[in-house]
């Protein structure tokens, strides 16, 4: 019985046209989207495959974990009543005690911990906003001079709104730094007069000595990088002192083509 009716559509089938013609189109259009789907699918592939090893993208992605890390010592270089121990009768003094007290001296202490956070996060804030427009806008080139003027004519084949923003970014990091080093010495000075006033043992000593010095690396570090000629970048991540001497030749300005007469 369902060999006859398949026989009874078949000859149904070539007896109208029509039915064919309208199968035909079906399928070529099922593979047409099923052509579109694949090349849809693969270029997104390749362009997640070419961004994710864009020498560019590699180096923001590192940025950013860096910043990450940073972070752990600039709160404990900034809130040394904090974190470093204290003595609060005959006991460890809590977090809260520290910060909790009737002494003046104290609360002016941590007015200058909170103070050296913020300027520390403002220096941080435009040290990775100066490094990601480097990373996009400029090139280490190891076979062009770095010199200050030279590198100066090598911006000029940017855009001159791209390069005064470079140039921005890196005087607002120069003034930030030089904040935070003022900052951070204030701060200093005037946490270890509160926390001797509450010396507890060795403990006290080692903790203030560690969480300053881990902090004084990088300002020393970065005074080296701000502290340079107008058109002296160095990255502030890449740690083998590397200076961006050149633009990065997909931002170059074109020069428009003359139109022939």
């Amino acid at each position: 019985m369902n060999t006859t009716d398949n026989e009874a559509t078949e000859g149904f089938i070539q007896d109208n046209p029509s039915i064919v013609s309208e199968q035909t189109e079906i399928k070529q259009e099922v593979e047409e989207v099923e052509e579109v789907e694949e090349v849809v699918s693969k270029g997104c592939c390749d362009n997640i495959s070419e961004t994710i090893s864009d020498q560019d993208f590699k180096q923001k992605i590192n940025v950013n974990i860096s910043f990450i890390m940073e972070m752990y010592r600039v709160v404990m270089a900034s809130f040394l009543i904090i974190f470093v121990p204290q003595k609060c009768g005959d006991n460890i003094c809590g977090m809260l005690e520290n910060i909790h007290t009737e002494d003046p001296l104290n609360a002016v202490g941590f007015g200058t911990n909170v103070a050296s956070f913020l300027s520390f996060l403002a220096m941080y804030y435009y040290e990775i906003r100066r490094e990601n427009k480097m990373i996009t806008y400029l090139h280490i080139n190891p076979e062009l001079p770095r010199d200050n003027d030279a590198v100066d004519e090598a911006l000029n084949n940017l855009p001159d709104k791209k390069k005064q923003a470079i140039l921005y970014l890196d005087k607002r990091y120069q003034k930030c730094t030089y904040a935070a080093m003022g900052t951070f010495a204030l701060n200093t000075a005037l946490s270890s007069i509160v926390i001797n006033n509450s010396y507890l043992d060795n403990k006290t000593i080692t903790a203030l000595l560690t969480n300053v010095l881990f902090m004084a690396l990088k300002i020393v570090d970065a005074y080296g990088i701000a502290n340079t000629e107008e058109n002296i970048f160095y990255s502030a991540y890449l740690k083998s002192k590397t200076q961006y001497n050149d633009v990065d030749p997909d931002k170059m300005i074109r020069p428009v083509e003359e139109s022939s007469v």
